[in-house]
Parts: structure tokens; sequence; C-alpha cells
């Protein structure tokens, strides 16, 4: 009997400390888009994250929570309750219930609401806060930029607030300029309009909803008994979210065999650099092709394929893409800069570039185009020529005698006197003749030493250049020393490089020039091409007109 009368009195201890969770909202019915406030109690002090409004997601738009302690002390009883106020908005009309919510263990009973329309009589009017949204299309493309337009009527004093973005499925959004500000009345009542336009491009085909951007604010309080404290006016939170709207988005069309460019304008341009003019063989010219779309990122945009025909080499450089924002669109373009080198001279027809795109307002496949492009090339232009060596006269037949020469210069008997003028002509021709053997002689050992002098200078400075690693140094000495290891010292590089035909030399010279035209810093190393110019310096050409060998650039 005792037992059973204790356990009975430590029942009812229990369940008169036991935990007590309660729900409330401060509106019920409440309007579409406006905001009301569910408030949880629990009468003990509770950890923050203790509640989870999570389960509310599903029928609302869930705003801000804050949470609150208080604790009081009558006649030596102390009592402490938290509570947590959480912002919800309705997005539809109709009757809801908010499911029962778990805190510590305890539950919370369920909540009918009521969720009732704007009438069009109260639509505007008597409203201190509203927003609109709208769409320039409800069907679109995938891919394709759908413009979306949001505004914020304010009919009270804002003190601060935030508008969030609009919420959508599968999409890219990204908010366009900046926002417009200005007035307007309506329904006879001033407002102050924020507008703010976003650009949505749907990733995937279907059926979509877009929810209306929330804005969280804080407003004067107009309507308060006591509208200020002093110097600071009363204030009081506000919520509100903008209507949803259903849009639709196309597929691409089972037909469509190109790169997926939807667009309703795509523009291919391009510049050249030298603008006019005849070009030269080996000197650079630079072309930028530019593809501009409407409506796009720059994700979304091809690669330009354009071509060049064999006679000139090609060093492109990393594209560059970007995405501007003009008139409320998003406009992508990408830019492709190619550095031509000629490697002959005369006409050169450039091919023709085209890049298709779908146009998003006839439906039909469109191309973005070049025409082809001839250009005249002129020779190159002629480098410094080094004095060649001059052949040498043959000594055997012209070389004098090493016996002593007696010549009379008086008549002989019989000799007609016409004799000895003769002998006397024939020996001034000869001294005349030995004394230009000389001379000649003299002369070329002068042009050797000073032709050899020369190319050994050349090969100094090569090497020089080649040690700093400075493309722009090496270029014209390396062109004037491939010219002299050819026997040829006025021809351009394409010339010294066909004739020599070394594939290794071929590359480290096109590495070398990929690095000197690129506008991105490329790291280029001349430890190669030092390698190959050396082993080609120990093995000359031969050729019928200069048959000579250039010296080392690390002679032994």
């Amino acid at each position: 009997m005792i037992k059973t009368l204790t356990l009975s009195l430590l029942m009812l201890c229990n369940s008169a400390f036991a935990l007590q969770v309660t729900a409330t909202v401060d509106k019920n019915p409440v309007m579409v888009d406006e905001s009301f406030t569910l408030q949880v109690s629990a009468d003990d002090d509770m950890d923050i994250s203790a509640f989870d409004p999570s389960p509310l997601m599903k029928d609302f738009v869930v705003g801000r929570t804050s949470v609150s302690r208080q604790t009081q002390m009558i006649n030596f009883n102390t009592t402490k309750v938290t509570q947590w106020n959480t912002v919800l908005i309705p997005r539809k009309e109709g009757r809801y219930t908010i499911p029962a919510l778990t805190v510590a263990g305890q539950s919370t009973q369920p909540i009918n609401l009521m969720v009732i329309p704007v009438s069009a009589s109260h639509q505007n009017q008597n409203r201190d806060l509203y927003i609109t949204t709208d769409v320039d299309t409800k069907k679109a493309y995938l891919q394709t930029q759908i413009r979306y337009t949001a505004k914020l009527y304010l009919g009270v004093d804002l003190q601060r607030g935030s508008l969030e973005s609009p919420k959508i499925a599968d999409a890219d959004i990204r908010q366009i300029g900046k926002d417009k500000e200005y007035s307007d009345i309506v329904d006879g009542r001033r407002y102050r309009i924020i507008e703010r336009t976003f650009a949505i491009i749907p990733q995937k085909s279907g059926k979509f909803t877009i929810n209306g951007p929330l804005f969280e604010g804080e407003v004067i309080d107009n309507n308060s008994s006591n509208q200020s404290f002093g110097f600071f006016k009363r204030t009081k939170n506000v919520s509100r979210v903008g209507p949803s709207i259903d849009i639709e988005v196309l597929p691409v069309p089972d037909n469509y065999p190109h790169h997926w460019l939807p667009s309703d304008f795509v523009q291919l341009t391009e510049e050249w650099q030298p603008k006019a003019g005849e070009y030269k063989v080996g000197e650079p010219i630079t072309r930028t092709l530019t593809l501009t779309a409407v409506g796009l990122v720059e994700e979304q945009l091809p690669e330009i394929n354009s071509q060049y025909p064999d006679n000139v080499k090609t060093y492109p450089d990393q594209a560059n893409t970007v995405t501007v924002e003009r008139d409320d669109n998003l406009i992508a373009q990408r830019t492709e800069t190619i550095a031509i080198i000629p490697n002959s001279e005369g006409k050169i027809q450039i091919p023709a570039v085209s890049v298709p795109w779908f146009n998003v307002v006839t439906g039909e496949t469109e191309y973005a185009r070049l025409p082809a492009r001839t250009i005249t090339v002129a020779p190159g232009a002629v480098t410094k020529a080094v004095p060649t060596v001059a052949p040498a006269v043959p000594v055997a037949d012209t070389a004098p005698s090493s016996s002593p020469v007696s010549v009379s210069l008086g008549t002989t008997t019989g000799e007609p006197v016409y004799w000895s003028i003769s002998s006397s002509v024939l020996l001034a021709l000869w001294l005349l003749t030995l004394l230009l053997w000389w001379r000649s002689q003299r002369k070329t050992r002068v042009e050797t030493h000073t032709t050899e002098q020369q190319r050994s200078v050349s090969s100094q400075q090569l090497k020089q250049a080649l040690s700093s690693n400075q493309p722009a140094q090496i270029l014209p000495l390396l062109t004037q020393w491939l010219a002299e290891y050819c026997g040829e010292p006025s021809q351009t590089l394409a010339l010294s490089q066909q004739q020599i035909g070394n594939p290794d030399l071929n590359q480290a010279i096109s590495d070398m020039l990929s690095s000197l035209y690129s506008k991105q810093s490329q790291q280029w190393n001349s430890d190669k091409l030092n390698a190959i110019i050396n082993q080609l310096a120990k093995q000359p050409v031969k050729t019928s007109n200069h048959p000579y060998q250039l010296q080392s650039l690390y002679p032994q």
C-alpha cells in the first residue's frame, strides 16, 4: 500500500515538471505572399538548435528564426521559457496544416491555417509593401536566357532590407545590371519602387516553376501608438515573397547536328595587324577573331575553327572569353588571336570561317561567316650581306721563274727593229701581270681574314643571345647565322630552314616563335636550340656557290 502511494506521487511530480511545448501563429487567416509568425515555446532553458523548422518548407517560404530566453522568479519559484519565432510566407491560397513540431522529445499540436488570395479591391490598396514578378517569355529553348524582373513596392519608409534571388531547379541565375529605383502612383497611392532584373538560363528541358524572391526588411511602423522614442522611430520587421511563374523549357531539336548555340543574334568579326598593305616573308601577321552571342554565357561559346594553307605557319594564342551585361541582356564573347608567319612570297588564300548557331526566333540553323581572304606577301627583308671569299688566282700558271732573267735592250745584228720594240712591250706587260697577281693575292688574304673575323663575331653574338634566353634578340642573329651557314647571306629564315631540312631545328624554332608571338607569358628555354646550332656548325652544308664552313659556337 505504501509503495503504491509512493509510485503515484512520483508520477504526479514527473508530470508536473514535464517539458511543455506549444505552437501559435499571429495571423489566421493570412493572405498569399504576406508573412506571419509561428511562435514555438518551451518552458525550459533549451539549446538554440532544439527546434528544426525544415518540415515547414514543403508548404511555406521559411524566413529567419529568432530565439529569445526569459527567466522569472516569483516567491522563490523560478520559471524559464525559450521561444523560437519563425517567419513563414505562403505561396499559394488554400487550407494548410502546420504539422506537429518536436522539441526535446515533446511535440506541439497541429495548427490549421487558411490562406486567402489578395482580393482585387484590396490587392494594392492599404498594402504597405508587396512584390510583383514578370518574365519576357514563358516558353524558351534549353540554355537560352529568360529575363526575369522583380519589383518591390514600398509605401512606407524602409530602414533596411534584402531581396533574394528567385528560385528554380536546374538553372543558372544571375543578376543583370544594378537596381533601378524610381517612384510611381498606384491606385492613388505613391510607392517607392526598387526594380531588379535577373537572367535565368535553364539547364534542363521540361516544365518548371520560378518561385518568387523573398524580401526581408525593417520599415517604420506608422500604426504604432508610440511612434518614436526620442530621436528613434519605432520599426517593425516585414517579409514578402513574389508570386510564382510557370515556364516551359524546350529541348534541343532532334535534327540539329551542330554545337548547341541558341541565340537571337550571333556575330563573327576579324581584325588584322598590320591592317593593310603588303606583308613580308618571315614577318608575323596577327589575326584576331571575335565571336559574339546575345543571351548566352561565355561557357556556351564553341572554338572558332579557322583553317590555314601549308605555306604559312600559325601560332594560336590562348582564347579569351568574357560575359558582359548590356541593355538587360547577357552578351558572351570569345576572342582568339593567331600569329601567322608566311613562308613564301606571292598571293596566299586564307579560307572562309563559319560558326553554326540556332536562331531561337525563327527556329532555323544559321551561320556566322567570314569570307575567304587573299593576302599578298612580298619577299622578306634582306639581311646585311657578309663578304664572301674571293677565288684564289692559280699560282702554277702565273708564278715567275726563280732563275734570273736576262734581257737585252739593244738590237741584234741582223734582227729587224720591230722585234726590239715587241720585246719591250712584252716585258712591260709581263711585269704588269706580276704586279696585279701580287696585289690580288694580298687582297684575297685580307678579305679572307675579314670574312672569318665577321663570321666569328656573328657566332659570338648568337652564342651570347642564346645564353640570354631572349627570343627577340635571338631571332635576327639566328636568321643571319643560318643564312651564312647555307651560303646565302641575304635569304630569310624560312628559306634557310627549307634548305637545311632538319626537323629538330624546325621544331626548336617553332617553339621559340610561339613564345615570342604569344600574348600570354610562356616559358621557353634556348638549350635545345643552342645544342642544335652547335651541332650544325660542325657539319656545314656544302653548296656550289659558297663552300665554306662556319666556326663552331664552342670551338675545341
